[in-house]
């Protein structure tokens, strides 16, 4: 009993959509149990059934903490950004303190995203040629203009709540949003997207960070 226990816990866990219909109580336990019987190869269906009953006791949803967190949140979008990918070196490093200082000082949007393989700065599209300038061409990795920021500023509380950024993004992927970057920062998530996707994004995120919504 404890082996297929186990292994039905091992399967619900790269499998989320599955955890989520168990713990919202809209799944047919007979019916997964027979498909699991299948995809475990076991015809132990009373031991699957029994160990499915048990997992959402054993892991209860964190939905309802989530919508609290959405509720204390707020949106900023920005529109007409660019992405500019670096190669990491300390001489990269040293241009973008200066790049930083010259437009954050001038009152322009920049942001700095360090990667293993290199750097990410997110600039206004006013402040983009001049970003761009200030690199070797065998430096920049990858442009992207025409892009789209929405920034969701939540309270403290999801830095302990697993599975808040992934909630949200899950929220976006299924109604059509294609993500191009999602960075963390202390309460701030910020998503980058082509334009095109903004629109969505802001009514799917609005509607989830609405005091209206219930859980």
């Amino acid at each position: 009993m404890e082996r297929i226990s186990k292994r039905v816990s091992e399967y619900l866990s790269s499998n989320p959509c599955a955890i989520s219909a168990l713990q919202s109580g809209i799944v047919n336990y007979s019916s997964l149990a027979r498909f699991l019987m299948r995809e475990l190869k076991t015809q132990n269906f009373n031991a699957i059934l029994a160990a499915l009953k048990r997992y959402p006791e054993k892991n209860p949803s964190l939905e309802s903490s989530y919508r609290a967190a959405l509720r204390e949140s707020r949106l900023e979008a920005y529109y007409s950004i660019s992405n500019i990918t670096v190669r990491n070196s300390t001489d990269n490093l040293s241009r973008i303190v200066s790049i930083y200082q010259e437009i954050f000082s001038a009152g322009g949007k920049i942001r700095i995203v360090q990667g293993s393989q290199g750097i990410v700065i997110v600039v206004d599209k006013k402040n983009a040629e001049l970003a761009k300038s200030k690199f070797h061409e065998s430096d920049v990795l990858s442009i992207r203009d025409g892009l789209g920021e929405l920034v969701v500023i939540s309270p403290l509380v999801i830095e302990n709540l697993r599975g808040y950024v992934a909630y949200i993004s899950t929220a976006l992927a299924v109604n059509g949003v294609n993500v191009y970057q999602v960075a963390a920062f202390y309460n701030d998530i910020t998503y980058i997207m082509d334009e095109k996707y903004m629109n969505t994004a802001i009514a799917v995120i609005s509607r989830m960070t609405s005091a209206e919504s219930k859980d």
